[in-house]
């Protein structure tokens, strides 16, 4: 079956998700959007990447790069599809103020620490409670390979994102970003045309659905889970972080009736996504594994003292019982642990101290210069740990298992 059947012809609902009468019930207007989307990509990507066999990948990937650095009249021979793709990009939305954004989380590195431990905990491992929603990562099969080396890559980008300049046009971050896009419509080309890919249950690979809940794994989610473990954000640098967020998934192309504009908003797609989401398999569990055991916990001995250390991974399960929620953790097979409380507590007490220490003049400014030294240390220790020189998959090295976005796929 191809996508543009499965969109006409097959079920309206992908067989694989749960409770949709009850999301009808309580979302209202807004569901039927959202299911609606679990049949759609991303337009403008795909068209730009059906173009690839025609092109050359290598070719077309050097022609997406000199759009980003350069604009897309410096592309010699650029295909319609990449000047259609550079149109939609281009236009930057009239809600957009990145000096504004700027300027409101000008300090929030000084959390870096714990924005790491949420990345890994919360953001990432909250994507594996959804079995169609990972089964990309399971049939590309990078993740399990190396945890640690996907990890870097995904910090990488977010900081890019959030450096200053990052997301102005000719910045790194807004570079990364459009290419996180193609790489996923990279991903979302090979799978269609697997045998093993069930769109009836699934609907399409990184759907529009999906994709917009990447936007809440990487906000609202975090932001909650600094706030439980003592590294609350003010309500203006929440305020920004949605905005940015908000940028980012304009970029990665996300529908605008998707896209989230605040954290009520991305609160209301977490609970349709949760509400709905297909059943927790045995490759979300071994994603979960492998995130604690090749990241996770090494992370965690490594602000521990050592006697300490034989108590990291039930560290690592108590935030993510805490991040996740009792229902989704004991899904993901992640152990009960008497931690849970004295972690919440931590947190309680540790919040206070930083909302006083906040209050200080110059505090904040001179632990977010500690906190952007941190990231740069922690950032190259990270990359010489797991061998990783690149910053994306699709500048990865080859030698291990091919994947879409290099180009490296047997015909």
């Amino acid at each position: 079956m191809t996508l543009d059947e499965a969109a006409t012809d097959a079920t309206p609902v992908p067989t694989s998700l749960r409770r949709v009468d009850e999301a009808r019930s309580r979302f209202g207007a807004f569901t039927e959007p959202y299911l609606e989307a679990m049949w759609r990509g991303d337009a403008a990507a795909d068209a730009f990447v059906a173009d690839f066999p025609r092109l050359g990948h290598g070719r077309a990937m050097r022609m997406l790069r000199t759009a980003c650095r350069e604009g897309i009249d410096a592309v010699a021979d650029a295909p319609e599809s990449l000047r259609a793709l550079f149109a939609e990009l281009d236009a930057v939305p009239e809600w957009f103020d990145l000096a504004a954004i700027e300027a409101a989380t000008r300090h929030t590195s000084r959390y870096s620490r714990a924005s790491g431990i949420a990345l890994g905990a919360a953001s990432l491992v909250s994507g594996y409670a959804n079995s169609a929603a990972s089964r990309p990562l399971e049939m590309t099969g990078r993740y399990i390979e190396n945890a640690g080396a996907r990890t870097v890559e995904v910090g990488a980008w977010l900081k890019s994102v959030s450096d200053p300049g990052g997301l102005a046009r000719y910045g790194e971050g807004f570079e990364l970003t459009v290419r996180v896009r193609i790489i996923h419509a990279l991903v979302r080309a090979s799978l269609a045309d697997r045998p093993d890919w069930d769109t009836a249950a699934w609907g399409v690979p990184i759907c529009q659905a999906y994709l917009a809940y990447t936007l809440v794994e990487f906000t609202l989610i975090p932001i909650r889970a600094m706030g439980l473990i003592g590294a609350p954000y003010r309500p203006e640098e929440q305020a920004g972080a949605y905005a940015r967020w908000r940028y980012i998934g304009h970029l990665l192309g996300i529908e605008e009736a998707l896209l989230p504009r605040d954290a009520a908003e991305q609160q209301r797609l977490e609970e349709i996504y949760l509400l709905t989401r297909p059943e927790v398999d045995d490759y979300c569990r071994s994603l979960v594994a492998s995130i604690n055991r090749e990241f996770l916990v090494p992370e965690i001995e490594g602000v521990l003292p050592r006697f300490l250390h034989p108590r990291a991974p039930e560290v690592v399960h108590a935030l993510e019982r805490i991040f996740l929620g009792a229902e989704i953790a004991d899904d993901l097979a992640i152990p009960p642990t008497r931690l849970v409380g004295a972690v919440l507590a931590g947190g309680r007490v540790l919040s206070g101290v930083n909302r006083l220490r906040d209050r200080v003049p110059g505090s904040m400014a001179a632990r977010s210069r500690r906190g952007k030294r941190f990231e740069a240390v922690q950032e190259a220790r990270l990359r010489r740990d797991w061998g990783v020189q690149h910053d994306l998959v699709d500048d990865s090295p080859g030698g291990g298992r091919p994947h879409p976005a290099r180009g490296d796929m047997p015909a």
